[in-house]
């Protein structure tokens, strides 16, 4: 890379940090209010913005409502053009602008005022452009260029556009009221999904559980696996601890060595050891258990090494894909 090119990305930075910087001076009253207005709302919050805005309005929006903030996007040509339908009385539209002078997101603040008594908070670069004064609050930001080698393309203003965003569903969320528990319902897929969830969620216990004493037959060992339709049976010792695993390939290995399981135990054929979890253990980890020793079962033990339940990698997987 070039001297040149170096240069013009430190200084796009160093516009960006500057905007950032230069937002702890809209964490004012100002801002208490707006959160405060944003808490006591009765419908939907509703985000709006065009361009390099409605993108950041498309984050904003699903930030809030991945904590529990009931929040949707809505790009201002589509609702001039019917979709200011999903707007209703009762709700709060927060409508970004740097400029405030965005003639489609002025004209649907306009709209929705007037025909729905919508209430507005502006985020804005301008405390007295048009989308300010129609607006019942507003949140000004400031920025020293926006960093582009040709000061035309949104940079900083968006970086602080997106950071205010996040700072607005922080102040509203509170851990007291809205926890990892939450959180994890709205969740359910992909390795996040996974790390909120715990393993006693997903495994299955009781009955449904294939355990055998140490010192059955493996005939009977057999038979439970079978029953139990898992591919695999913890052994347990007289205490009740899990004290090893036996699969259909540990059977299989086994009478490729033996010719006859007469007189033989479990404890004969387990593998001794086993890989287990607890119960509060994440699905993550356990996903990650089971991939590094290439296994797709696990018992999941107590304080006592007992077994109370049994995970699959598809139990796992299941609805997190």
């Amino acid at each position: 890379m070039s001297q040149d090119a170096r240069s013009r990305a430190q200084y796009t930075l160093r516009k960006e940090i500057y905007a950032l910087a230069a937002l702890s001076q809209v964490l004012d009253d100002q801002f208490d209010e707006v959160v405060s207005f944003l808490l006591n709302r009765k419908g939907k919050i509703v985000v709006t913005g065009v361009g390099k805005s409605g993108f950041i309005g498309m984050k904003i929006a699903a930030t809030l409502t991945s904590l529990g903030h009931f929040s949707t996007f809505l790009h201002p040509l589509d609702a001039l053009h019917g979709d200011a339908g999903l707007v209703a009385p009762g709700d709060v539209v927060i409508a970004l602008s740097f400029s405030g002078g965005t003639r489609e997101v002025v004209s649907l603040v306009g709209h929705l005022k007037r025909a729905f008594g919508v209430p507005m908070v502006a985020i804005t670069g301008s405390a007295q452009s048009p989308l300010a004064n129609i607006s019942d609050y507003k949140l000004v930001l400031s920025i020293e260029g926006e960093g582009c080698p040709l000061n035309l393309a949104p940079m900083a203003s968006t970086v602080a556009m997106l950071c205010i965003g996040d700072a607005l569903a922080s102040a509203m969320t509170s851990p007291d009221t809205f926890g990892k528990e939450s959180f994890a319902r709205f969740h359910p897929g992909g390795s996040l999904g996974l790390s909120l969830m715990t393993v006693r969620e997903r495994m299955v216990t009781d009955d449904s559980v294939p355990m055998i004493l140490e010192e059955a037959t493996l005939v009977d060992t057999l038979k439970e696996i079978t029953k139990k339709r898992k591919g695999i049976v913890g052994v347990i010792s007289k205490r009740g601890a899990l004290c090893g695993v036996i699969t259909d390939g540990d059977v299989r290995r086994f009478f490729i060595k033996n010719t006859t399981a007469k007189g033989v135990q479990a404890r004969d054929a387990m593998t001794h050891k086993p890989k287990s979890v607890g119960e509060e253990t994440s699905l993550l980890d356990a996903l990650s258990l089971m991939e590094e020793n290439e296994i797709t079962n696990l018992f999941v033990v107590n304080s006592k090494k007992e077994p109370v339940g049994l995970i699959h990698i598809h139990d796992i997987l299941r609805d997190s894909l």
